[in-house]
This record gives structure tokens, C-alpha cells and sequence, in this order.
């Protein structure tokens, strides 16, 4: 009976993106949270972000077991994008144990980022 609740669990876990909304935030989710986290840095009036979030959203889909995906709102959360040293949107940062291992910026084709992503993932 363990053994089907158990597998029962696994097979209904709920993977959700999740949003930081400031430095401590950031600080206890990605920083000091051992695993590979995906953070994506962006804002709603910028055009690339917004082609990159429907991508975001399926790397989410094809990768969310592999890794924790985030959302930085940079209008919402400034701090973050200075801490962050983000100049340029859309920025992906990957992070490892707390240290950024891969960065994206700008807007790029899914294919190149599916391949950046694997590179990490393994």
C-alpha cells in the first residue's frame, strides 16, 4: 500500500513556474537552493520578452522535472535586475548551487535554445 501511495504521489506532482518577487526571494529559491534553476528575467512591455515567454513556457512543459523554473518581473522587482547585472532583455540565467553556469540574452530560435538548455541539463 506505501509503495502505490507513494508512486501515486510521484505520478501527480504539480510542477509550477514560480515567480520571485525580490531579493529575498531570490536569495532563498535560487541562491540557497541547491539544483539547477532557470530564471527567466523580463518585463511586460518588451516585444522579445514576449516572443521568449511562449518558448519559456514550453522549455518549462519539456524540462520542469530536470530543473525549477522562475519569472523575474524587472518593472516589479529592480533591485533584482541590477543584483543581476541584466542590460539587455529577454535574459535567461541558469544557475547551479546558487552560481549562474549559462546565460541567454536576447531573443533567439528555439532550436538554439533548447540546445543551451540540454547543454546544462544533461
Amino acid at each position: 500500500m506505501l509503495a502505490f501511495l507513494l508512486a501515486t504521489n510521484m505520478q501527480t506532482k504539480e510542477y509550477k513556474m514560480k515567480v520571485i518577487k525580490d531579493t529575498d526571494d531570490f536569495t532563498e529559491q535560487i541562491l540557497n537552493t541547491k539544483g539547477l534553476h532557470i530564471v527567466r528575467f523580463c518585463a511586460v512591455w518588451s516585444g522579445p520578452c514576449q516572443i521568449m515567454g511562449t518558448l519559456y513556457e514550453e522549455m518549462f512543459t519539456l524540462y520542469k522535472r530536470a530543473a525549477s523554473f522562475y519569472k523575474v518581473d524587472i518593472d516589479e522587482a529592480p533591485l533584482l535586475k541590477e543584483l543581476s547585472h541584466i542590460t539587455e532583455l529577454p535574459t535567461i540565467l541558469i544557475y547551479e548551487n546558487g552560481a549562474v553556469v549559462e546565460a541567454i540574452v536576447g531573443l533567439i530560435a528555439r532550436d538554439v535554445l533548447i540546445a543551451r538548455l540540454e547543454k546544462v541539463i544533461k
